[in-house]
């Protein structure tokens, strides 16, 4: 759109109102140039006011050519506030924090307008607590602030002391029942840090409600299990004339996914054939996982097939789909096909490759995409360095891990907990106290994984006491129950330090029901440990409690035949067969190139054969020439 003078005598005069209006229409910066010439000759008097230089300031920051804004802006005569807040936003957008809080702080007025974009570019830059700074400063200036004021700090809040405040905030000004947009931030905010009960308080006290409300709490509810409360939200959301839109069946669709309800996900995968939901990528890949994740691969493959065009999110599904399958070649295989059809891989498709990267042990294809993550620029998102730093500690590279961690200035608990978990996956029990601390000191609401991993590693170190105030502080100050795999730390840990009597007592006064593994647990640290009397103790336990494990029967079988006591071990092979109880057979897996072997002890000669030995023999003798190998092992009688 070019901009001439016109010859016709009934055009309108060029006034600056009819300026305005046209910049207010351009779709392009060429445009916009355009115009701002044809205004330098018409008269440099249209910009003795500032009006036009804040106009032209605005066209050039809505489209995309920010230094033009500030150039122009900066050079302005008489700027006025609203001058200043069009410079403000045009530096943020360049990325220039630094100037643009000069200039924040150099204002002699400041408005909503004004935070807002500052506040906005500390959120862009992942400043968070420079964000919330900010907003308390925003409140003792009696500066009144706005819904998408509220909508910003919501996303810069990480703990549930400074979620609390933002909601006082907005009671305080009337905002958190009566403005739907601020009641959803905070909906969002509550799910993120954790507080499920007060998300679903904002929900109900909310005056009006919209599809974006629903689709709040429903995630809320997703994210912490509550699967069957999902369904309900959706069928009362339903039954109250809300119209479903994409997000809305994604929702339900990952749901069914996650408990493997086929009988509601095909009623839903229908509703959104009936919709036209289907060239919806978001939707599209929550299919995807659906049919991958109910064994129907082949469906899965030829909806994508038949999608139009491709789409990132589909993409992603599909190789997590393809990797889940075990069929991790061919996962490597589409994310490079897909980058080859100019699908540009986000912060997801980097999690989900290097999620099943690390599950089978492709150290160098993971740092490959290492390698592509900093050439793309994703080192510094945070779903991307969680994923880095999850395949690096189960690859064993805990400084590589480490590092990434570090690097990482806005960490959620995510982050937090993966580091965590996998430094005690390899055995650095100190460090991950050192983790788990910090977690507390950050003022992050810690969750059930935070639990488990501090009680592991109080039981990897012998902590008893210490793990017992955990708990404890766990119930009071964030009113997190524990669960049976809590249980279960804490029984290792009373068997790491011996205290195998008290871990029996502990099993039977905090659990409702038997269960079998905790007692398998303490059965098998009692072998270990060489406490026969405790063993017998459990194993009789477990038999009586007609366990379908091997492992009771065994072990008073071979009791009560050390001790000659022939009736009683006849009477428990038969026991044994009676109950059916089966041997619980693990299996391995070795990479050999791009080759993933998985087999159990019987299967070895079926599995690479040549390859595998070939394998195997390095990795013996790579033992041996480092003395690692086992004390019990006779390499002469090795074939």
């Amino acid at each position: 759109m070019l901009f001439t003078p016109s010859s016709s005598s009934d055009a309108p005069p060029f006034t600056p109102r009819v300026a305005a209006a046209l910049l207010a229409r351009c779709t392009s910066r060429v445009a916009a140039a355009a115009l701002h010439a044809r205004l330098l000759r018409c008269s440099r008097a249209f910009f003795r006011s500032p009006y036009l230089s804040n106009c032209l300031g605005a066209a050039y920051s809505r489209l995309g050519a920010a230094p033009y804004a500030v150039a122009l802006l900066r050079a302005a005569a008489k700027p006025n506030i609203f001058s200043h807040n069009i410079l403000l936003s045009a530096l943020v957008s360049s990325g220039l924090l630094e100037d643009a809080r000069g200039l924040f702080d150099g204002m002699p007025q400041r408005d909503a307008v004004t935070y807002n974009a500052m506040l906005s570019g500390y959120v862009a830059g992942a400043l968070l607590d420079e964000a919330f700074h900010l907003f308390c400063s925003m409140n003792e200036r009696d500066v009144r602030p706005t819904p998408f004021t509220f909508s910003i700090v919501s996303s810069a809040v990480g703990s549930v002391r400074r979620g609390q405040q933002l909601h006082a905030a907005a009671v305080r000004h009337g905002l958190a029942h009566s403005d739907v947009v601020v009641g959803n931030a905070l909906i969002d905010m509550y799910g993120r840090v954790g507080l499920l009960e007060y998300a679903a308080r904002v929900f109900s006290c909310m005056e009006q409600v919209d599809v974006t409300s629903w689709n709040s709490v429903m995630s809320v509810y997703k994210d912490q299990a509550l699967t069957s409360t999902v369904f309900k939200c959706f069928g009362t959301m339903r039954s109250k004339g809300f119209s479903v839109d994409g997000f809305t069946v994604s929702i339900v669709l990952s749901a069914c996914s996650d408990v493997k309800d086929l009988v509601k996900g095909d009623q839903m995968l229908a509703l959104c054939i009936k919709m036209g939901f289907l060239t919806n990528f978001m939707v599209s890949s929550a299919i995807i996982d659906f049919l991958c994740m109910s064994d129907r691969l082949s469906d899965a493959l030829q909806l994508f097939r038949e999608m139009p065009t491709w789409g990132s999110e589909p993409c992603n599904a599909l190789i997590s789909g393809y990797a889940r399958s075990g069929l991790m070649e061919e996962a490597l295989s589409l994310f490079a096909v897909s980058m080859r059809n100019g699908i540009v891989p986000n912060e997801f498709s980097f999690a989900s490759v290097l999620k099943w990267s690390s599950c089978f042990g492709l150290m160098e294809q993971g740092t490959q995409i290492h390698c592509l993550v900093c050439k793309l620029g994703f080192q510094n998102d945070v779903i991307v360095s969680t994923a880095l730093t999850d395949m690096y500690c189960k690859l064993g590279l805990t400084k590589h891990a480490r590092k990434i961690f570090d690097t990482v200035g806005a960490k959620d608990l995510v982050l937090w907990n993966t580091m965590l978990l996998g430094l005690l996956q390899n055995g650095r029990s100190k460090e991950a106290l050192v983790i788990f601390k910090r977690i507390l000191k950050c003022g992050i609401q810690p969750d059930r994984i935070t639990l488990f991993g501090a009680l592991s590693a109080c039981g990897l170190e012998g902590l008893v006491s210490e793990g017992m105030e955990i708990i404890t502080l766990f119930k009071d100050r964030y009113h997190i129950m524990p669960s049976l795999e809590h249980y279960t730390c804490v029984v290792d840990m009373l068997c790491c330090t011996g205290m195998f009597r008290e871990a029996v007592n502990y099993v039977e006064n905090k659990l409702a029901k038997f269960s079998a593994a905790i007692f398998s647990n303490i059965l098998e640290a009692c072998i270990v440990q060489g406490n026969i009397g405790i063993a017998e103790l459990v194993a009789e336990k477990m038999v009586m409690q007609k366990s379908r494990l091997s492992l009771p029967y065994i072990v008073l079988a071979q009791i009560y035949g050390a001790r000659c006591k022939w009736e009683k071990m006849a009477g428990v092979w038969r026991s044994m067969e009676n109950q059916r109880a089966k041997k619980v057979q693990s299996c391995s897996w070795l990479c050999i190139k791009n080759h993933i072997y998985v087999f159990t002890s019987e299967q070895i000669l079926h599995h690479g054969k040549g390859a595998t030995y070939e394998v195997l023999d390095l990795l013996f003798w790579d033992m041996m020439n480092h003395k690692y190998a086992p004390s019990f092992v006779e390499p002469n009688n090795l074939d």
